[in-house]
């Protein structure tokens, strides 16, 4: 479309039409310039801001670093031996925690722990008498013999190699017998069957069995505890023993963390050499980090104060200068500094007091005399001032933290429930005391929650002491989970069967579906083909199963009756499950059964009350809840199910949540305001008073205005 401007004055005479045409269009060209330089000067607003932003960022992560009272100091000790010969990085290695106590300590490593590891004597042979040439050689040799509490099952064409694989599989899962087993070529014709514990200490484990013994059916073995076929003891277990400040305590490991507080000794080796240990906190690493703090504030301040100033050349400020946040952020910053904590002592209840000084212009420094003091004779008053610290006017009130936007002061705790474990008792006049059980009876106790099961079989005459000895050994029991496909594949069979010999046509090519659940309850598919019936053996078919589970079980043959049993690596809770298709000739493995459910220990425990017992609950709350389901009533519990409550209150008057003891603060002020109240009364039960420290105060005022999606910067950007 023409312009009409233009086309109104074509024709005139005299008229400079282009000079018309180029003065009406500067006015367009006017308003892209001033449309350019507001994008620009938006986009240095933005740049600046980020800047701001991302320094005070990094300065949130240093006040979250030293806001925690547990994780606010670091610990150095310094080792030194009594003989210069020996050094004491030699003889024990040191590490600390926040719970550590500063000290000097007198350590001497009296002995080092060791596990227990025996082997057979010298030249297995099998049953006619002849040393076999090879680990994998049959021994035909039968009977059975007892790692610790496992029973070992040896068949006629077992080799040594198959005997180690029998007890390597009972030493799975939380509940195994904590010995492993190898074979060890000694010389062409000296194979040896050693077993290792696999910690150190003088318990070590126990190798029993009548048929190990001469005269008996694995006499051969060389595993027998008298001549002429007795064991070599390779190595003793022993425990360590250490001396500290003269006294000395015995571990059966060479980690030691409970001897003193947040200290762990690993010991290396034993000598008669003193090591003295001077255990301090890190001056150096509280120096630097309180020093990091100073600067990461300083830079927030300084690009803050960059804004502005004005220059006396041109008359400008900084881009942000007129931004009110800017003043937010400065003044917010600058008057946190300068509060007092409650709960502090007057000389230490600041920054200033403890040596962390502003200038002027509101630049932090460190004064070095007032700062060194509190650094070499009480450090814990500068931990004081950084982090957030609350006490109660009752012990059984513990304040455990702050909330982000909690200020200081007073906080009432007031309890309408106080927290309880789920428990079932015994009636008042059950005698178990004086009199015992009539019957024998199973009582099955029951977790609310995971549905697992604690199984106890009660005989006859058992007392109050024996009735909670049973009871807490099933409690804390670990079970694995342990599955049986109902399919037999014959009777008599070992792991080294060939598949041809099942007699089932089983041919090269079969192939067959491995499927089920892992203990997650995430489904495992994979699949098993023949290659050769003849070569390829029940073995085969085992590992194939453990690689479909990616070896998180492990798959064996019960030669008695010929079933496949599958168990779970682990112990505890599992959703397991198996399933092999058809597909290998006539090879029917059947359905999937449980033999054993998987469990870890129960959250009861068993305990005496007057003449009877009482059930209950580790943890406070809903936690705990169970019921109890009995044969025959001769506990004097009836059946029921036991729930326990959670403590229900205020916090200053504002409604907490409860979980077990624990009474969590969850809006307002009070959003994360945490105690734990292990008391039975209620109403006012304390006034806890809260000092937010600087690190603590810091981290909710940076949150304000630096936070990534609701921060006033963000908002501004």
């Amino acid at each position: 479309m023409a312009n009409p401007i233009a086309s109104s004055v074509l024709g005139v005479a005299g008229f400079d039409t282009k000079a018309a045409v180029s003065g009406l269009l500067s006015f367009d060209k006017l308003a892209i310039t001033q449309a350019q330089k507001k994008q620009t000067d938006q986009t240095a607003k933005q740049s600046a801001f980020t800047a701001i932003n991302d320094a005070m960022l990094a300065f949130k992560s240093t006040a979250l670093s030293m806001a925690d009272s547990a994780k606010f100091f670091a610990y150095s000790a310094a080792l030194t031996s009594n003989n210069s010969a020996v050094p004491a990085s030699s003889l024990l290695d040191v590490t600390g925690t926040d719970a550590v106590s500063a000290g000097t300590h007198k350590i001497i490593v009296q002995q080092v722990a060791q596990a227990q590891r025996l082997s057979s004597g010298q030249g297995v042979a099998n049953s006619l008498g002849s040393v076999v040439s090879s680990s994998q050689t049959a021994l035909s040799m039968t009977g059975t013999f007892n790692v610790g509490t496992a029973s070992i099952s040896v068949i006629g064409s077992d080799s040594l190699q198959d005997i180690a694989n029998k007890i390597n599989q009972k030493n799975t899962g939380s509940s195994g017998t904590g010995v492993s087993a190898s074979i060890i070529k000694v010389a062409s014709n000296d194979f040896r069957l050693v077993l290792a514990s696999d910690k150190t200490g003088a318990t070590g484990f126990t190798l029993t069995g009548a048929a190990l013994d001469a005269g008996g059916g694995l006499a051969n073995l060389q595993l027998g505890s008298g001549v002429p076929n007795a064991r070599n003891s390779i190595q003793t277990g022993l425990d360590a023993q250490v001396s500290i400040d003269g006294l000395s305590i015995f571990r059966s490991s060479n980690v030691i963390s409970d001897a003193l507080n947040g200290v762990t000794l690993t010991l290396k080796q034993a000598n008669p050499a003193e090591v003295s240990m001077n255990i301090n906190v890190d001056t150096t690493s509280l120096r630097n980090n309180v020093q990091s703090f100073v600067d990461a504030y300083n830079k927030v301040q300084g690009l803050v104060n960059s804004q502005f100033f004005l220059d006396p050349k041109t008359g400008t400020t900084g881009i942000l200068a007129a931004e009110s946040v800017l003043t937010s952020i400065q003044t917010t910053l600058s008057s946190s500094l300068l509060q007092t904590i409650p709960g502090l002592a007057s000389d230490r209840n600041s920054m200033v007091s403890v040596g962390i000084e502003p200038d002027a212009k509101g630049v932090l420094t460190i004064n070095p005399t007032l700062f060194d003091k509190f650094i070499t004779t009480d450090p814990t008053a500068i931990r004081d001032v950084f982090v957030a610290k609350g006490t109660s006017s009752n012990q059984q009130v513990q304040f455990l933290t702050s909330g982000l936007n909690t200020p200081s002061g007073s906080y009432q705790i007031h309890v309408s429930q106080a927290a309880s474990k789920a428990s079932v008792s015994s009636s008042p006049t059950t005698d178990l005391v004086n009199a015992s059980l009539a019957n024998a009876e199973t009582v099955t106790v029951t977790d609310a929650a995971s549905q697992s099961q604690a199984i106890v079989n009660l005989t006859a005459g058992m007392g109050q002491a024996s009735i909670l000895t049973a009871l807490n050994a099933e409690f804390s029991k670990q079970t694995t989970e342990k599955h049986e496909l109902s399919g037999s594949l014959g009777t008599g069979l070992t792991v080294s069967n060939s598949l041809s010999s099942l007699g089932l046509g089983i041919a090269a090519g079969d192939t067959m579906t491995i499927s089920g659940s892992n203990r997650q309850g995430g489904a495992v598919s994979g699949s098993f083909s023949v290659l050769d019936p003849a070569t390829d053996n029940i073995s085969t078919l085992l590992s194939a199963i453990q690689s479909t589970f990616n070896q998180k079980v492990v798959a064996s043959l019960d030669s008695a009756t010929g079933k496949i049993q599958v168990s779970d690596a682990k112990s505890g809770d599992s959703l397991l499950s198996v399933h092999l298709s058809t597909g290998l000739g006539s090879l029917n493995f059947g359905t999937d059964t449980i033999l054993k459910e998987g469990r870890y220990s129960m959250g009861v425990t068993a305990i005496a009350q007057g003449n009877g017992i009482s059930i209950q609950g580790k943890s406070f709350g809903s936690s705990s809840n169970f019921s109890i389901n009995q044969s025959v009533n001769g506990l004097g519990i009836a059946n029921q199910n036991a729930s326990g409550q959670s403590v229900v209150g205020t916090i200053n008057g504002i409604s907490a949540h409860g979980s077990g003891q624990l009474l969590m603060g969850q809006s307002g002020n009070i959003d994360g305001f945490g105690v734990l109240y292990t008391g039975n009364a209620t109403g006012n039960v304390a006034n806890v008073t809260m000092g937010v420290g600087l690190a603590a105060r810091m981290e909710s005022i940076l949150d304000l205005f630096a936070n990534p999606f609701t921060g006033l910067i963000q908002s501004n950007i």
